[in-house]
């Protein structure tokens, strides 16, 4: 029974009734959270960058709107149909009258579905914004504004596409020139997007839009018993003939055409209005017949048959009569595809040079003298390798724990070639979790001293300070400069960051409350009314991919190099700006890209300010130059010995090069001439002096050989240079096929190196000794690898050059093999065994007399552009001698050349004026300074006696 207990209790309470509120609130959080969130990034992307951010957005929309539009956008307003209102009303008629009325009740037709006039204009700008977001592309959009400022981008000549697979091309390169190239532009950035939404367009208005039409009806006929099954087919035959003809369209914009093209166009064509007069045809039967007879089937499928038999027929014929006449049938095709890649590879730009190559000897006596007079060459030989560079700069770090290697850089400085490895902070694995974020944001910001710097000719760690006095990174590569963005708060009083070092460059933004707190919910508590410095897009790739989203910082699967350079008080990255097109619709292209170098990025490694140069002249540099025009600067002139031509942009030329430079149709079918780079081999940046070059240059250097030969020879090699104005100019030394005398490729000079008795001793002392790069240089009228040989590998602590072995690299069928401690002692040893004497009697000769070191002296201030004054007499009041060194033999010579090179910095430069006299053996170098009216005069001695 009851009792006052049981009749006073409350009623249970609802439980899943809180739980549903719980989760519908957390969703709305979380959903509150991440728009906040993205909201505010784009708020402090625009206060940082402004229109630098802005544009690309700016550029993406007008492509959104544009393609959508195309897409989306319906016409006709007289049927007003829509399948997305459609396909609602009848879910919501569905819901709402549930299973007891019958089909045709439950879906109506979609024939009568219409909407209001208002309501159908409403829709279709609702269409654009709602999903404009999935059309936008990027450069169409760029293009597009472009144009609207009155811009060409070769539209006029797209018209001549549909007329190139029904004409025989003559063999000749030049047609493509004449007929393809201007197209280019429209076809890499306007074609592709247009064809890609109007293909879309008719797959929803034509493809789904009739077939969802097809379907009610056919529910609507079933429904009263008089299905009009003819009527059925004649809408699917309308579908498929206009998505046939639709393909053969885009038949014209293919990367390849032939011989044949022109009748498998001409079939998918037929095949496709083929079946639009069906379509016509059984629409007018389908007023009085309901089901098509099996007569009308086989004509149509016989029809289809027949063209596919004919067109395949015609194309069969040809194949079989091109496989023996394959010049005439093949050869115009092949010529514009030649001419279309040189194009694309910008190869008619390459200089071929011959490449007579000869084993000369040189007189016993006359060997000292001939090292001497390209002494400016072998002082520069590039003698040690990334490994062992590495292996040299690894304990530099010491016990660090906060920073690794990131990069390595060949760079040149003062016309000498050094190895850079540029440092990114990481975390250090003592650091627990909890500790993680703070150290992550607010600690390791930075890198203290970024850069490790080894001479690459003579093995030296040289002072970093010595080239880039600024070294502490905070925008840089890696680690976490690409995980995680860093922050202080702007009114710190002390400095939490590593080493005690504060911010004071102008990269990152202040943020204020609330908007820092939405940025990083751990700054609610933490900082709930203090403004915070954040510093974003740390790593430059990120940086640039926001800011300047239209090149290609990942080229080929791998990230693109940046290089560090400096004006000699601020440090920058320098990012080679190369914009890159797909080409599967310009003819003739076999879809090899569209890559131009734009030009540079100065990225400052402490500010993240982006300065940009151009160098390029192509259709895409003139539009980014008209938005962007205010970002450029001249290339400064601290810059011009530093620049380097992008090592990924040369290989890809090189890889074009490999195969169209070939002219010649005939000689290309049979693939005959085709070059291929050594296995193993990349490119190598070194000081050379080529061939028609009066003086050492830098230059990127890529080795080539015949490709299928057995022998393995060189087939010549390509240079490119990197000093201005002639930046990326390219050459290629080529060795002529009937040549007598070979020019030996890497495999076949280690496999000299190997068997050479001296250097079967010497490894056998030096145990496991590791062989480093094989880099071939033309010294005086000699092509010679130079390969040095180390003591220990690249994983060991401690490694040293223990001989450089001089490899003669023209061969008449025998090995010349030459090795010294220094490149002039193998060359000179080389010289020997190529005169057929002693090696140590040519290197006892070797020592340099009075006269050749002084002229020694004279060349090194020469090649420094030094004005060389040499007076009578000297009366100074106050005269100092900075230094002092022996030259006296040829390992004397880097030394003094450092001591002259610091001597000129400090005193001499920026007159670039040196008094020369001599006194007793030794040769004395001055300059003159004026100090409160007191003339001084500062030299050095060097022994030479």
């Amino acid at each position: 029974m009851y009792n006052s207990s049981t009749q006073s209790s409350p009623p249970p309470r609802d439980a899943g009734k809180y739980i549903r509120i719980g989760i519908v609130a957390l969703i709305a959080i979380v959903i509150f959270v991440l728009t906040s969130n993205q909201a505010v990034v784009l708020y402090m992307n625009w206060q940082e960058f402004g229109t630098i951010f802005t544009k690309p957005l700016y550029f993406s929309l007008i492509s959104a709107v544009v393609l959508a539009s195309i897409t989306l956008i319906r016409v006709n307003v007289k049927n007003r149909s829509s399948m997305s209102w459609y396909g609602l009303n009848v879910v919501l008629t569905f819901f709402k009258r549930g299973s007891n009325y019958s089909v045709t009740e439950t879906v109506p037709s979609f024939k009568d579905y219409k909407l209001s006039v208002p309501n159908f204009i409403i829709w279709q700008i609702t269409k654009v914004v709602l999903f404009g977001a999935f059309f936008t592309n990027l450069m169409f959009g760029f293009a597009v504004a472009y144009m609207l400022d009155g811009h060409d981008l070769g539209i006029n000549s797209m018209w001549k596409i549909f007329s190139l697979p029904f004409v025989t091309p003559p063999t000749d390169p030049s047609y493509a020139a004449t007929h393809v190239v201007p197209m280019i532009p429209s076809l890499t950035i306007l074609v592709p997007p247009i064809l890609a939404v109007i293909g879309l367009r008719l797959v929803l208005y034509v493809g789904l839009h009739n077939i969802v039409g097809l379907v009610t009806r056919y529910l609507q006929d079933a429904a009263k018993g008089k299905p009009k099954f003819l009527d059925y087919v004649a809408t699917i035959e309308a579908i498929i003939g206009i998505g046939i003809i639709w393909a053969g369209v885009n038949m014209f914009f293919t990367d390849q055409i032939d011989y044949n093209t022109k009748y498998a166009i001409g079939g998918t064509l037929a095949a496709g209005f083929a079946l639009i007069a069906f379509y016509f045809i059984d629409k007018f039967k389908s007023r009085v017949i309901i089901l098509p007879s099996k007569r009308d089937i086989y004509i149509r499928v016989i029809t289809l048959i027949v063209i596919a038999l004919i067109a395949g027929s015609i194309m069969m014929v040809n194949n079989s009569i091109a496989d023996a006449r394959k010049i005439e049938f093949l050869g115009p095709y092949k010529a514009e595809q030649i001419g279309v890649n040189r194009y694309l590879g910008q190869l008619d730009q390459i200089s071929v040079v011959p490449n007579d190559v000869k084993l000369s000897s040189v007189p016993v006596g006359d060997i000292p003298n001939y090292v001497a007079q390209n002494n400016d060459l072998l002082s520069k030989v590039r003698v040690w390798d990334w490994d062992a560079a590495f292996a040299k700069l690894k304990p530099e770090i010491g016990l660090i724990p906060y920073v690794d290697f990131e990069n390595n850089d060949i760079l040149r400085f003062n016309n000498t070639l050094y190895w850079t490895a540029s440092m990114k902070p990481i975390l250090p694995s003592s650091v627990t979790a909890e500790n993680q974020w703070y150290n992550q944001h607010l600690v390791y910001t930075h890198v203290d001293n970024g850069f490790l710097t080894l001479n690459a000719q003579n093995g030296t760690i040289v002072d970093s300070s010595k080239f880039f006095q600024q070294r502490m990174i905070y925008y840089g590569e890696g680690g976490l400069f690409s995980d995680t963005w860093a922050a202080y708060p702007q009114n710190r009083q002390t400095s939490a960051e590593l080493n005690n070092a504060t911010y004071n460059g102008s990269g990152g933004i202040d943020v204020k409350p609330p908007i820092s707190q939405l940025f990083e919910p751990n700054f609610f508590l933490s900082y709930p009314t203090e403004p915070i410095h954040i510093i974003r897009y740390r790593d430059v790739h990120d940086r640039m991919q926001l800011l300047y989203p239209y090149f290609q910082y990942d080229l080929f699967g791998k990230q693109l190099d940046i290089l560090p350079v400096s004006d000699g008080k601020k440090t920058y990255w320098l990012v080679p700006l190369i914009v890159g097109f797909d080409t599967k619709n310009i003819p003739w292209s076999f879809s090899n890209p569209y890559l131009r170098l734009v030009g540079y990025a100065l990225v400052d490694i402490y500010d993240g300010k982006v300065t940009l140069i151009k160098t390029g002249d192509d259709f895409f540099t003139d539009m980014f130059t008209s938005q962007y025009g205010d970002q450029f600067i001249p290339i400064p002139s601290w810059l011009d010995k530093q620049l380097r031509y992008p090592e990924a942009l040369f290989n890809w030329k090189v890889d074009m090069f490999n195969v169209y430079h070939v002219t010649d149709t005939s000689t290309f079918i049979q693939a005959k001439d085709f070059y291929e780079v050594p296995d193993g081999l990349g490119t190598y940046y070194v000081e050379e002096k080529p061939p028609g070059f009066d003086k050492p240059t830098y230059v990127g250097l890529l080795s080539l050989e015949l490709r299928g030969s057995q022998g393995r020879n060189l087939a010549g090699y390509m240079i490119v240079q990197n000093d201005v104005p002639n930046l990326g100019k390219m050459q290629f030394y080529q060795v002529p096929l009937d040549s007598k005398t070979k020019l030996l490729g890497p495999s076949a000079v280690r496999e000299a190196l190997a068997r050479e008795s001296d250097f079967a001793q010497l490894q056998t002392l030096l145990r496991t000794p590791r062989v480093g790069d094989n880099i071939l240089y033309k010294i005086g009228d000699h092509d010679v690898y130079f390969i040095p040989v180390y003591t220990a590998g690249s994983g060991g602590v401690v490694t040293q050059l223990g001989t450089i072995a001089a490899v003669g690299a023209a061969f008449d069928g025998e090995y010349y093999v030459g090795l010294g401690n220094t490149p002039q002692q193998a060359f000179a040893t080389y010289l020997a065994k190529v005169s057929g004497v002693a090696p140590s009697n040519v290197t006892v000769a070797l020592q340099l007399d009075e006269t050749t070191r002084t002229n020694t002296i004279k060349s090194i201030l020469t090649d420094q552009k030094i004005t060389i004054l040499t007076p009578i007499a000297l009366q100074f009041p106050l005269t100092f001698e900075e230094g002092k060194i022996s030259f006296t033999q040829q390992s004397d010579l880097d030394n003094t050349k450092n001591l002259i090179s610091e001597f000129v910095k400090n005193f001499v430069q920026p007159k670039n004026k040196i008094l020369l006299w001599q006194e007793n053996g030794t040769v004395k170098l001055g300059a003159v300074t004026v100090d409160d009216s007191v003339p001084e005069l500062h030299y050095i001695t060097i022994g030479v006696r």
